[in-house]
């Protein structure tokens, strides 16, 4: 049945009302982004980002009630934002065990090559602010397909996840004093699939995997 042209009407007004909403949010999180970079997680106030973002103060607090708000949620953009160029690589893989080491793989090569954006987001806000269903969904699915395969042993997907992103996180504060050794972020990975556990001769041939190169520039404070 086609609708009526007032019910055409009126969905289009809310269609363009979600676009701009969401238009404005982007908007505000990208002066979020450029804010932090100049000063940091912890000085700016709710002025530095209206005067970055060039809007009117009831407008921010329509989307954020304070800056620690902002800063969770800039977060999450950003974990989410590089979680997105790695999916650009590994989306054609369908082996969960090989998407998921050359998932962390890159990852731990993102914070290795951008110390900046690894300090902003190796914090405990990074994880208490996660909507783990949507941000880290392919993770979740490669987790319980692998699970379900036999590639992987553990008790809970819920635990292995915080397994692997309490691991990933707690390396990415170590690279802010630089690399360990050469093998750091090789030697981080194998401990986690072993915790996930993955077969020995398994976890040795999907590490000799070449790694591939993001594609899809991550975004970062350096540039902001």
């Amino acid at each position: 049945m086609s609708q009526t042209p007032r019910a055409a009407s009126i969905n289009h007004r809310t269609l363009v009302g979600q676009q701009r909403r969401e238009r404005t949010r982007h908007k505000i999180l990208v002066a979020a982004l450029k804010v932090f970079a100049q000063k940091g997680s912890e000085a700016p106030v709710i002025e530095d980002f209206i005067a970055e973002a060039g809007i009117a103060r009831g407008t921010f607090y329509n989307y954020f009630s304070t800056t620690q708000e902002l800063l969770q949620a800039t977060l999450v953009w950003l974990g989410a934002d590089l979680i997105a160029s790695i999916e650009h690589e590994i989306g054609a893989l369908t082996d969960p065990l090989l998407r998921l080491t050359t998932g962390a793989r890159l990852w731990l090569g993102r914070a290795a090559c951008d110390p900046t954006w690894a300090a902003f987001i190796a914090r405990p806000e990074f994880l208490d602010a996660l909507p783990y269903d949507s941000v880290f969904a392919p993770v979740m699915d490669d987790l319980q397909t692998g699970r379900q395969s036999g590639l992987f042993h553990f008790p809970d997907t819920r635990a292995a996840l915080s397994l692997l992103t309490g691991t990933l996180l707690i390396a990415m504060r170590t690279y802010l004093r630089g690399t360990p050794y050469p093998e750091y972020d090789t030697d981080i990975v194998r401990i986690i699939l072993q915790g996930l556990g993955v077969a020995p001769d398994r976890v040795a041939t999907v590490l000799a995997q070449p790694l591939p190169t993001l594609r899809r520039t991550p975004m970062s404070l350096k540039s902001n």
